[in-house]
């Protein structure tokens, strides 16, 4: 009898075993085996457009900061350099490559630069004097650095860039391309367009070429551009580099192998560490803001910087921020940076560390 029943529980447990290996075996043909490369050299790839927007960026960026040496800034010219009208670039094939920054803004946001260009222009009409409280001009570091500002110690040229960065760059990659709309199941990952790949590809390299970061990067750190860079700043503390590299690599691999599990888990390290990456600008921004208080060029240049970061956070919609502490933080720093305290300061940090559990490395940023 015994032996009826041992012979019934190995055939059960055979039985189990090759279930078991039948289930591993389908598992494996449902997540395709590929190689993640250990740079971005894949076949077909194009972010030509998005070249040429952060070369457009530095072109604006360089052109308002002229007012730092008292050049008299024009808004128009500010204006065609956003909208990409009237030839307004040094880089000729700019002018000629039917791209831009303006279309690419988030619209809510559009009217806010047209503002700081004319706020950047009228600031400049003071003939390069210093500014005061109330009275927008240059202010000038220990070290003799000038930053042209307006009335209430903010320094244009600084939420003009780096708002770009967030209402164009930023908003385009995690709102725009790392989406449903552009990679999900309905987008062509089938039919290759030589030089471009794919749609589904295609759409995810334009998120990368959004980031300004060399196909090797992180090991190579030379002309890291705009949001690159930054990620390479706030590295030490929040290792950003090889999060969002890792994470650039496996999506577009894994899009190439048709693993959309994969691709999606990528897609959503990506959408989590950029974020983290604006937020951990702002208190970077912050914390020089902070030790440099007693200096009022300095103060104004580090609070403009955050400032810029902040309009950005607010360009993924599903945000960690909520819009209560959003409203807090701004409301810390205030509309004037001559009044803002290393108090303020601190309370703006807390929110905006709360909110993106930084509490751990805050205060190393």
């Amino acid at each position: 009898m015994h032996r009826k029943l041992n012979s019934k529980m190995f055939m059960l447990a055979g039985l189990a075993v090759c279930t078991l290996f039948s289930s591993c075996s389908k598992d494996e043909e449902d997540s395709p085996s590929y190689t993640v490369p250990q740079t971005y050299n894949f076949e077909n790839v194009n972010y030509s457009g998005q070249t040429d927007r952060i070369s457009m960026l530095s072109e604006l960026d360089s052109y308002v900061k002229t007012g730092n040496n008292g050049a008299l800034l024009d808004a128009q010219k500010m204006r065609d350099m956003y909208a990409n009208v009237n030839a307004p670039f040094s880089e000729a094939r700019l002018n000629t490559s039917g791209k831009q920054l303006k279309d690419k803004t988030i619209l809510s946001a559009q009217s806010l630069f047209d503002s700081y260009f004319d706020k950047a222009a009228s600031a400049s009409l003071s003939a390069g004097t210093p500014a005061l409280n109330g009275k927008a001009g240059l202010l000038t570091t220990s070290e003799g650095t000038k930053y042209l500002v307006d009335a209430n110690g903010v320094e244009p040229a600084q939420i003009i860039q780096k708002g770009l960065m967030g209402a164009v760059f930023y908003f385009q990659a995690v709102e725009v391309y790392l989406t449903e709309a552009k990679i999900g199941a309905a987008v062509d990952n089938t039919t290759i367009t030589p030089g471009d790949g794919t749609k589904m590809e295609h759409h995810f390299d334009e998120a990368f070429g959004y980031f300004g970061a060399p196909v090797d990067f992180p090991t190579n750190l030379n002309n890291l551009k705009f949001w690159a860079n930054y990620s390479n700043k706030v590295n030490p503390s929040t290792g950003s580099n090889k999060a969002l590299m890792d994470a650039f690599l496996k999506g577009r691999a894994a899009i190439s192998a048709k693993d959309m599990k994969g691709k999606d888990e990528a897609i959503a390290t990506i959408r989590t560490e950029w974020e983290k990456l604006v937020a951990a600008s702002v208190i970077l921004e912050l914390n020089l803001a902070k030790t440099h208080i007693a200096d009022q060029a300095k103060k104004s240049h580090y609070l403009s910087e955050a400032l810029g970061f902040m309009v950005g956070l607010k360009f993924k919609s599903d945000r960690k921020i909520t819009d209560a502490q959003y409203e807090e933080a701004m409301a810390q720093l205030g509309s004037n940076f001559y009044d803002t305290t290393a108090a303020d300061i601190n309370a703006a940090i807390d929110i905006i560390s709360t909110a993106y559990n930084m509490d751990s490395i805050k205060s190393q940023l």
